[in-house]
């Protein structure tokens, strides 16, 4: 006869299993957070491009004000983060997006101390093409770890719950009124370009 499995002994392994898949979704958010700001600090902060969001808004504020976009970016996602609450799953969501805001708002404002202001390159094709490459695989990143980076992601994934949109066209749709925002600020040449940005991040 074959012995049945103590109840308690595989609850344990269970609690362990899902600690395990805990753990490996914050190191993803973090990862994913780092991948975003490197992106934000190497190509599109010095090439003026706007991604959309909050991230985008804060780069607007930047250009006039000076204050530090990572500080902008955490306030500004206060009162989203309170929207996700309510529709995307209480604690375990605020625990995630928290992590992802506050990384992400951190390694943006400490890594300008080490990274080039001028970026990588001057031109504006290849910050483009590299910019949305290297912001969308940290989006991606941080998705894998059911994670959201905040801001018009939050709006992204309501939509995707609400409307069964996928995230990379909620993503265009919240994103791209932003960047034509930026037109009146950086020129509509910019501002095309960050359409272009925001396809190639949302692929």
């Amino acid at each position: 006869m074959m012995k049945k499995k103590n109840p308690g002994v595989q609850a344990f392994f269970t609690q362990i299993e899902f600690k395990k898949r805990d753990v490996w979704d914050y190191a993803l958010i973090l990862i994913g957070a780092m991948i975003q700001a490197f992106a934000l600090r190497l190509f599109l902060i010095p090439a003026e491009l706007v991604s959309g969001g909050i991230s985008g808004l804060a780069q607007l504020i930047n250009h006039f004000t000076a204050f530090p976009i990572g500080m902008m970016v955490l306030l500004g996602n206060i009162p989203l983060f309170i929207i996700g609450w309510q529709y995307l799953g209480g604690p375990r969501f605020a625990i995630r997006t928290i992590l992802s805001i506050l990384a992400f708002s951190i390694f943006t404002d400490v890594l300008v101390f080490f990274l080039p202001a001028q970026g990588v390159t001057n031109d504006l094709v290849l910050n483009t093409i590299y910019g949305g490459l290297v912001l969308g695989i940290g989006l991606g990143v941080v998705y894998r770890g059911r994670g959201t980076s905040g801001g018009s992601d939050i709006l992204g994934r309501i939509l995707n719950r609400r409307f069964n949109m996928t995230i990379s066209q909620a993503y265009l749709i919240t994103d791209s009124l932003v960047v034509l925002g930026a037109g009146f600020v950086f020129g509509w040449t910019k501002a095309l370009y960050g359409l272009v940005l925001i396809y190639v991040s949302g692929i």
